[in-house]
């Protein structure tokens, strides 16, 4: 899967739901961070220590990692192996996403201490 399709994927999963225009205004035009999703289009999720708590609680063996999201502009994208929310949070690049393999959550770290960190889960 490439960078594209990767966000496309996971904007598809998690924003199942949120107003197209929204969307467009607030999450994938330029400016704007994907996890917005869950600060403007509502998405519902845990944040903060509720979010660390049950990511770290999470039962899994691989995942994908990437950086940025910004206005759908991605890097780094990596399969990685089950990490801790302490490891993440220690993470240098701006914001962290972190996907199951099979899309049904995500976690994500946002560069803004205010913000965040997001766990989502789809049924």
């Amino acid at each position: 899967m490439n960078h594209c399709e990767l966000v496309e994927k996971w904007l598809s999963v998690f924003g199942n739901g949120v107003d197209k225009r929204l969307m467009k205004d607030h999450v994938t035009s330029y400016g704007n961070l994907l996890w917005h999703l869950f600060t403007w289009g509502k998405v519902p999720c845990l944040e903060g220590d509720e979010a660390r708590k049950a990511f770290d609680d999470l039962q899994y063996t691989e995942a994908v990692r990437f950086y940025d999201g910004y206005s759908s502009h991605i890097e780094g994208v990596s399969v990685i192996g089950k990490i801790s929310a302490k490891v993440v949070d220690k993470d240098k690049k701006s914001d962290v996403y972190i996907v199951a393999t099979d899309f049904s959550w995500t976690y994500v770290r946002t560069h803004e201490l205010d913000f965040g960190p997001y766990f989502c889960v789809k049924k």
